[in-house]
Parts: structure tokens; sequence; C-alpha cells
């Protein structure tokens, strides 16, 4: 019998509570796949408790390679858990050639079947403008997407405040995405927001995307098609630099093939 594939899941933040949130969204597509694929859900040890914009995303960026090269070897493949085109992914992917992916990337690409336009609901306002850059990165045209609306939380609200107040700005926005955009796909744009998708789809009737469950399912087709990063262009492998480095993190002196002391 074939091993499992393993994927690391990493929540970019060192909130405990948006990790349980994010593995109950893993745990629960993986149910569905009879044990092919068994996931690990992590979150970074030190940086911020949650990305409220780039300045966060760069403090978030640096623990998140540490931790996943610090655990990678036991891995087939990572997906990091922030809805965003989150810069560790970039140099997850010099670093490695197991595949690597974001949720925010996951998200569009499987709204594409779904509908000729797509809305993100979003936790901010502040995140309007960085998430139209990133469906413009993964696209290239912002043709496809309706909106960007803002629920009016931080992303550290929809693990903080109960279930009924996060459910009720998301399906104000999705609403508002819906009869005023245009949008004939919903995407749930924080990792924060997952599990949410059911309740907003059986009211508004359009396909609504847990952004965490459209990662996983991502992750598993690239795993079993046993898939690899390519080496040429943008990700080719950096060489060793062991002694161009000084941080005192094991995880990052790896990526520069330098051992810990």
């Amino acid at each position: 019998m074939t091993a499992a594939k393993r994927l690391l899941v990493i929540n970019p933040n060192t909130s405990k509570e948006m990790t349980a949130v994010i593995q109950a969204s893993v745990n629960q597509s993986l149910g569905l796949l009879g044990g092919i694929v068994e996931a690990t859900t992590v979150c970074a040890d030190q940086g911020v408790a949650s990305v409220e914009g780039s300045f966060d995303e760069v403090v978030s960026a640096y623990w998140t390679v540490d931790k996943v090269m610090s655990l990678l070897d036991a891995y087939d493949g990572v997906l990091v858990a922030c809805f965003s085109n989150h810069a560790s992914v970039k140099a997850l992917r010099e670093a490695t050639n197991k595949p690597v992916m974001h949720i925010m990337e996951s998200a569009v690409m499987q709204s594409l079947p779904l509908g000729a336009k797509f809305s993100i609901v979003t936790d901010s306002n502040h995140w309007k403008p960085l998430l139209e850059e990133g469906v413009q990165t993964i696209l290239g045209s912002m043709e496809r997407c309706a909106s960007v609306r803002s629920s009016d939380m931080t992303a550290l609200d929809t693990v903080t405040l109960s279930k009924q107040q996060v459910l009720d700005k998301l399906m104000k926005a999705s609403q508002e995405a819906v009869s005023h955009d245009g949008a004939e796909v919903i995407l749930l744009g924080c990792a924060g927001m997952s599990q949410m998708n059911q309740a907003i789809e059986q009211t508004l009737g359009v396909p609504v995307i847990d952004a965490v469950s459209s990662g996983v399912m991502a992750m598993v087709g690239l795993l079993l098609s046993n898939l690899r990063t390519s080496p040429q262009g943008m990700y080719t492998p950096l060489p060793a630099r062991p002694d161009e480095v000084s941080v005192p993190n094991d995880g990052i002196l790896k990526a520069y093939g330098r051992h810990s002391k």
C-alpha cells in the first residue's frame, strides 16, 4: 500500500484560535478523502497575532519560512493559510521543489469554472488594494474580479467575535457583492472565515469558497500528481551560502545551507 502524502499547513500568524479554525477546515476537507493525504496544521512560533497589512506580512513571512524549513523534511508540500499573495510562498519555492501554495491563489483558481465574476469578502478596507494587486498577480488581469468588499473586521475579529457576529458581517458584505457588484461567486478572504461558507451559500444561492478548504484540495491534486516546482526561471534554487547569513533561527540557517551550532 502506498504511503499517504503529508501536507504541512501553516498559519503565518501566532493566533492559536485562528490555527484551530484552520485545522478544523483542513480536517473536514481531508476527511472526505479516505486517508490518502495527511496534514499537520501549525502556526508561526513568533511574529504577529494577525496579519493586517503589508508590514505584518513581511514580519510574518520571516517566521513562517523559519518554521516551515525546520519541519519540511517530514512533508511533501506546504500550504500557507493566509489570504494574500504572501511573501513566504515565493521564498519557500526557491528553498524547496516541494509544491508550495497560499490560499488566495487556490481560492481564485477554484472560482474560475464556477462563474464569470467573483468577489472577495475581506476583513477591512485596508486589504482592498492589496487583494486587488494579488488578483492581478495571480490572473494577470482584474477582469474576472467583480469587487473586493470589506466586512469591517480585523483578521483577529474573525476568531474572537461570536460566530453569529462574524457570519452577520460576512453575509452583509457578500449580499452587497452579489446585488451591487454582479458577483457570481464569493471568496471568503481570510483563513479565520473558514467553515462559514455553507450558511452564506444557502442564503444567497451562489457558490461560496472556503479558502482553506480550496487550498487543501488544490494541494492534494499537486501531491497526488507528484508535481514539483520548476527549477527554471523565477524559482531557480539559490546556491548554499552558509557564510553569508547571520541569524539565530535554525530554519533560516538551514535554507542557506548552514547548520545551527
